[in-house]
């Protein structure tokens, strides 16, 4: 009869026990495995995947826990790389303003824009990164901006180098010409 007294005692204790044990297994620190990946597919390297049981095999992913380095080389080296993507030119002349498109797919996929004035060269071009607008580069000064899904990130200059101080208005004018930028062109264009 005991027994029977003592046997649900017994089991709250083995509970307690077994719970305490699995939160202390929990709260154990994770192993990061391997070098920082896209997790979330957003086309950055900032994703590290943790083993928390030990058994060598990601068990999670923690996401965006790098922000990378971005400075004027790594700047300079990804709009290179935005520059040198192969595409089909489209180009049209309205009262001495070169505009002109470069896209893929049949011209479903734009990977830039841009228009200058044709004797002087002065102008604008902006570069795209899937379907959002990374890089605008300003002809004249060789200034360039970079955006981070619609969101000014950086200026980068010879002179100044990279900046990622903005005033309210250099924001809200950078930040208009990359959404109604490509538009606008595409517009002259007649597309």
């Amino acid at each position: 009869m005991i027994l029977f007294k003592l046997l649900p005692i017994a089991l709250v204790c083995l509970n307690y026990v077994i719970g305490s044990d699995a939160v202390a297994q929990s709260a154990k620190p994770g192993r990061q495995i391997g070098q920082a990946i896209d997790c979330d597919r957003d086309g950055q390297q900032d994703d590290i995947r943790m083993d928390d049981d030990g058994d060598g095999i990601p068990d999670r992913c923690l996401l965006n826990q790098f922000k990378p380095i971005m400075n004027q080389a790594n700047y300079a080296q990804e709009l290179k790389q935005l520059q040198a993507q192969p595409c089909e030119k489209t180009q049209k002349i309205i009262k001495n303003v070169s505009y002109m498109v470069c896209s893929t797919n049949g011209g479903k996929t734009i990977v830039s824009a841009s228009e200058a004035l044709v004797e002087v060269g002065d102008g604008v071009g902006l570069w795209l990164k899937g379907d959002r607008v990374r890089a605008i580069v300003f002809f004249g000064t060789g200034e360039v901006v970079f955006f981070n899904r619609g969101v000014l990130e950086a200026q980068m200059s010879d002179k100044r180098g990279v900046t990622t101080v903005f005033t309210a208005d250099e924001r809200q004018h950078f930040e208009r010409l990359e959404k109604d930028g490509v538009r606008s062109i595409l517009q002259k264009i007649g597309r």
